[in-house]
């Protein structure tokens, strides 16, 4: 969502660790962006009724009524507290494999058993397990968009009523979190019969290629939890960085950053991948931040003992490396690694082949240094994702496409104004991606709130003596807001 929201909530980080002697891309932060957002459940003594896996048949393409193939989409379902007639609760997936988890605990879970609810948990299309063809070559991936999956959630809600006992006349409750928090406002707008209210908590609504904001919500998160020190020391050591580089002095930044032996800095997407893969080491905690996350990366950068503020900058990117490990920054290793179209290889299951195709192709959201109202520096322009998606996908994609692409999809689905009711958004004041997302009331049936100190996807978990009073009234107003529209 090391990075993407991501991107990926999106796209984030392109950095990939690699041990030395393996030279094969591994855990990304890229991975803690585009993730299944965390959700915390409410009495660890309440068991939680079991989850089962099942498949529905969906139609390959839901336009083309010549095209007559189709696939089997996983989904997660928990009736233990339904009651014929109570809501249908559909938790909708992302960019991320589904797991039991986020139907077993969290708000949602919660407001199903007051409600007698039915909970559903859906998988996104060429995600996880959801795999609608044999591989993940570039022409098959043209079925993977938000058209398509927003008709697989259609599909799915009438089937659902068709089939579970007394619910055909259920309402029906869709909640999403991140890329699948804009699943569920689309789908209200484009399905609104088919829907009581949705709830799009860290929903990016706004297709940009340059998103040069989502870096600037990092520096100032970091500044409002970690301090100013802090980020003035990240900044100055990014600077300095740049300067050595700049100097030609690459042996000295390679070897404090420990990068591997086939990272060239003097190659520019090389080094254009090296800052913006710097940068994500940031971005990862902070987008999911919970206490403490920001406070560490800070105890680790203001080390007194180095007084070299580069060395600061390398001792914490360097801080989760084994004894013979290496920060694999290349770009052609990582281009190498996620052009691989396999089901059951890396690029497939880091879920990182298929959003990065599904930002070339619809939304942009490339986490860029175009702003100088940022601490990473300047060195990671739009160029290395537009390279990036032309050399993941067989030369499809060039920068004015891109842009056509991300054109299209406000065209489509509103931009800033989609035109919805009966969706609540949320969004945390620390969380990059809200600047792409509804951070006030959209319209009367449609309010917004930004939640202060929250990070990306926080409410979504159960309302606990924890909760700050923001956070917990925004809890609170989504269920009455549940409770009225289902009423």
């Amino acid at each position: 969502m090391k990075t993407l929201l991501a991107l990926v909530c999106l796209l984030g980080v392109l950095g990939v660790r690699h041990a030395l002697e393996q030279h094969v891309p591994a855990k990304a932060a890229w991975e803690r962006l585009h993730r299944e957002p965390p959700i915390r459940g409410g009495s660890p003594s309440r068991r939680a009724g079991p989850v089962t896996t099942k498949y529905i048949m969906q139609r390959l393409d839901h336009f083309d009524p010549q095209n007559v193939n189709t696939w089997s989409m996983r989904y997660m379902e928990n009736g233990e507290f339904y009651e014929a007639g109570g809501p249908l609760f559909i938790y909708v997936g992302g960019e991320w494999e589904i797991s039991e988890g986020s139907i077993s605990r969290g708000h949602v879970y919660d407001m199903a058993s007051e409600l007698k609810g039915y909970l559903f948990y859906t998988e996104h299309r060429f995600y996880g397990k959801s795999h609608p063809t044999v591989d993940l070559r570039t022409d098959k991936l043209r079925y993977l968009n938000i058209d398509q999956a927003l008709a697989d959630l259609a599909h799915f809600v009438v089937q659902m009523r068709r089939t579970i006992p007394g619910a055909e006349k259920s309402g029906v409750i869709m909640v999403g979190g991140s890329y699948s928090a804009t699943m569920v406002s689309w789908f209200r707008q484009k399905y609104p019969h088919l829907i009581n209210g949705a709830w799009a908590s860290s929903a990016p609504v706004f297709a940009k290629v340059e998103f040069t904001e989502y870096k600037e919500i990092v520096s100032e998160s970091i500044r409002l939890v970690g301090g100013a020190a802090c980020a003035g020391r990240i900044e100055r050591g990014v600077r300095q960085t740049e300067e050595l580089l700049a100097n030609g002095d690459y042996a000295r930044v390679a070897a404090a950053f420990r990068l591997c032996s086939d990272v060239d800095l003097s190659q520019p997407l090389d080094k254009m991948n090296f800052f913006s893969s710097l940068s994500d080491e940031f971005a990862g905690v902070v987008q999911y931040h919970s206490a403490g996350d920001i406070e560490g990366i800070c105890r680790t950068i203001e080390d007194a003992s180095i007084t070299d503020d580069m060395e600061a900058l390398a001792k914490y990117a360097t801080a989760s490396l084994g004894p013979t490990g290496c920060n694999n920054y290349g770009y052609k290793t990582m281009v190498d690694f996620y052009k691989n179209t396999a089901w059951d290889h890396g690029a497939a299951q880091s879920s990182m082949r298929q959003w990065l195709y599904q930002t070339c192709a619809e939304y942009g959201w490339y986490q860029i240094s175009g702003s100088s109202n940022q601490i990473f520096g300047s060195s990671f322009p739009v160029d290395l994702f537009v390279k990036l998606c032309g050399d993941l996908y067989d030369g499809y994609f060039d920068e004015t496409r891109m842009q056509n692409n991300a054109e299209r999809t406000n065209v489509i689905y509103g931009g800033w104004n989609p035109e919805v009711t009966n969706v609540f958004f949320t969004q945390g004041q620390l969380d990059p991606w809200r600047a792409m997302g509804i951070q006030q009331d959209l319209n009367d049936q449609s309010p917004g709130v930004v939640i202060p100190g929250a990070s990306h996807c926080a409410d979504l978990s159960s309302i606990s003596t924890q909760d700050s009073t923001e956070m917990k009234a925004a809890k609170e107003k989504i269920f009455e807001l549940v409770k009225k529209w289902l009423a």
